[in-house]
């Protein structure tokens, strides 16, 4: 009879040592999965030393605006954001990129527009963002890049101003 009872408080007792076993086994490589994956989004990807120049354009021919250069060893990826900004006028223009299908364009005001790139720009190539915007006029642009999450830019120059006034362009 002790037996019986005995048996009866391992069944009441839910699991036996098979069970929990086997349930360990299973735990263990979810568990390793779990710790590994926020290292994995941790990971970033060097995108080298690309750079982000003004452009005072040439008159008659081509406005004023920004050239974004990947590194020659990296693209710049797909997501990379260029906020360009301007000040000291109502409109900073419409603006365009070149080459075309390589980004969308979200004009957040008259003096705010924001290019997203759909696709990466390849290692060594150029983007330019340039503007209808007279450079008779005072006025000044700022263009800032943002990389997507889980990049960095070892060397990078993100940031570039165009400036002009009723004498001349400038750039840095």
């Amino acid at each position: 009879m002790t037996e019986l009872i005995t048996d009866h408080s391992t069944a009441n007792a839910g699991m036996d040592r098979r069970t929990v076993i086997k349930a360990a086994a299973w735990t263990v490589p979810a568990i390793a999965i779990a710790v590994a994956a926020p290292r994995a989004a941790a990971s970033t990807s060097d995108v080298g030393a690309y750079s982000l120049s003004g452009s005072c354009g040439a008159p008659g021919i081509q406005g004023p605006g920004f050239v974004l250069v990947a590194s020659a060893t990296a693209p710049v990826p797909t997501g990379t954001t260029v906020l360009i900004s301007g000040t000291g006028v109502s409109s900073i223009g419409v603006f365009s990129s070149t080459p075309s299908g390589m980004t969308t364009q979200t004009r957040l005001s008259g003096t705010a527009t924001q290019f997203t790139l759909t696709a990466d720009l390849p290692a060594g190539t150029a983007i330019s963002f340039r503007t209808t915007l007279s450079t008779s006029a005072r006025w000044t642009l700022n263009a800032l890049t943002t990389l997507p999450e889980g990049y960095t830019a070892t060397g990078a120059k993100s940031d570039a101003v165009v400036t002009s006034s009723l004498t001349g362009c400038s750039t840095s």
